[in-house]
């Protein structure tokens, strides 16, 4: 009878035996197929979610180590000499791997009488006798990320050309929003004026020197020193789609209002600014500020921008960081605009934690336990294999066999055990990431961080930050029995049991007949 025969017999002729192992491997081998599914379910979630949100990132300020860093009762203002981000930075930045687009934005803003503000059906508080104020947000790119990441819609006209992205003078080109429009009556190629007021220098009533306007006697002609005007073209027309689950129509209708332009539109209203200050405060007896000197002595290099960057890919985004950290300005950070992630990121990395002591420790349990149990077994047959190598069966048939007999009811163990392992594992693991969820979210910090810039100003110009519930990130989470995770498993599983089982049988074969017939 060959060694074949022999396992197969043994099999059917000793039932106790092989049920008790086949019990046991279906225990162990439960508990290896839950740890297993579950690594593979986080392992599957963190690709799935990545790929759903764009892998934008964006640069913020450390206000806390700055704050850290200087000494705030020296005459010199700390804050108007910090470190800044420049386009020289940004554009460092944008050749580096892995940037598949970026832009940056120079944040302003303008006023008009003739203006009115979209307010939806909402009140306007706008006092009367002062001006509109309009946001204006700046752009370098023909392409610009509002659009690319489809947060909002070119519903007329055009995007800018590189024609507009050169410095023109007092002229240059916006893009508004179809309801912008539709209250101030403009259309594709209407012109308006917006203007920026500086007043003669005066003290206020709390000790500082003011220049900038902002009560109505204060835009009377007699208090105004300078009026710096700009002329906008109407180019192109967009809509914001709004969500009523996910937005908010205050907010919504407040961005409404922003006026996308080149960015040398918004540097050159301030230049004129900062250079109608200069004049003004040339006229009157009163010490200019040290931060009304550093605006106007800053010159354009020193301009501070908002940038992003869009990522070729979510899982090269560390790389990125990498790569970019060391280029960056003092006290500014890579901040992952896919920040939501950080919430179920951290569930997740508790969860496969547990998981991986789960699966090493019953991997272990299930070496020492089949080999103490294999041993017993052999106990009672050292007389049968002492036959055989006395009859001259070669040694390695013999191992051959006792592996048949232990890995062919292993693996009827262990088939079983993938699907009970799958469906408690799939259970247990989803409850178990709804509470880490839960305890995990904190209440939300609007800076960011910490960081110079709030994630609402991305809300507002239209850049999404893939902001998620608890609930959408626990639907994302779904255990599943993939070919990867049942040939892991079958994989563990059976290396597991043929490992218990050499150690013992080749222990015993390798005796000597006489020896073991004893």
């Amino acid at each position: 009878m060959n060694f074949f025969k022999r396992a197969t017999t043994s099999i059917t002729r000793r039932p106790g035996k092989t049920v008790i192992l086949l019990l046991l491997v279906f225990i162990l081998g439960t508990v290896i197929a839950g740890a297993i599914s579950v690594r593979g379910a986080i392992n599957n979630t963190d690709a799935n979610l990545r790929s759903r949100m764009q892998p934008i990132v964006a640069i913020s300020f450390d206000h806390g180590a700055f704050n850290e860093s200087v000494d705030w009762d020296s005459e010199d203002d700390p804050w108007a000499t910090r470190p800044r981000m420049t386009p020289g930075h940004v554009r460092a930045l944008a050749d580096l791997e892995y940037v598949a687009f970026y832009d940056f934005m120079i944040q302003g803003g303008m006023r008009s009488f003739d203006m009115e503000r979209f307010t939806g059906d909402e009140q306007s508080w706008r006092d009367q006798g002062t001006p509109e104020w309009f946001n204006l947000r700046g752009t370098s790119n023909t392409n610009m990320i509002q659009f690319e990441s489809g947060a909002m819609n070119l519903v007329q006209g055009t995007q800018f050309d590189s024609g507009h992205l050169i410095p023109g003078g007092n002229n240059s080109h916006a893009i508004i929003s179809q309801e912008f429009a539709n209250q101030n009556g403009l259309s594709i190629g209407s012109t308006f004026t917006l203007a920026e007021f500086v007043m003669n220098p005066r003290q206020s009533e709390w000790g500082d020197v003011e220049v900038h306007p902002w009560q109505a006697d204060d835009f009377l002609d007699e208090n105004i020193f300078a009026r710096i005007e700009m002329d906008f073209t109407v180019l192109g027309i967009y809509e914001r789609p709004f969500d009523e689950e996910e937005d908010d129509l205050w907010q919504h209708n407040h961005a409404l209002n922003d006026i996308f332009v080149p960015n040398w539109a918004i540097e050159a209203a301030m230049v004129q600014t900062s250079q109608a200050i200069l004049a003004a405060f040339a006229t009157t007896d009163y010490e200019m500020p040290s931060w009304v000197e550093s605006s106007i002595m800053s010159g354009l290099e020193d301009t501070e921008v908002l940038s992003f960057y869009i990522i070729d890919n979510p899982a090269n985004i560390e790389a990125f960081r990498t790569l970019a950290t060391p280029l960056l300005p003092d006290f500014h950070e890579i901040e992952d605009m896919s920040n939501a992630f950080s919430d179920i990121e951290s569930s997740m990395a508790t969860m496969q934690g547990i998981a991986d002591v789960v699966l090493w420790v019953s991997v272990g349990a299930t070496l020492l336990i089949l080999s103490l149990l294999i041993t017993l077994f052999l106990r009672d047959r050292r007389y049968e294999m002492g036959v055989y190598l006395a009859l001259g069966e070669k040694k390695g048939n013999i191992v051959t066999q006792i592996l048949l007999e232990v890995v062919v009811t292993a693996f009827v163990g262990i088939t079983l055990a993938v699907f009970s392992g799958h469906f408690i594992s799939s259970a247990m693991s989803n409850n178990m990431l709804m509470n880490e969820l839960q305890a995990n979210q904190g209440p939300t910090d609007p800076w960011g961080g910490g960081g110079m810039i709030s994630w609402d100003i991305f809300d507002q110009i239209g850049i999404p930050n893939n902001d998620m519930t608890i609930h959408e990130m626990a639907e994302a989470f779904q255990v599943r029995l993939g070919a990867d995770t049942i040939m892991l498993f079958y994989g563990v599983g059976i290396g597991a049991v043929v490992l218990s089982t050499l150690l013992p049988v080749i222990y015993v074969v390798t005796l000597k007949p006489k020896k073991v017939l004893m």
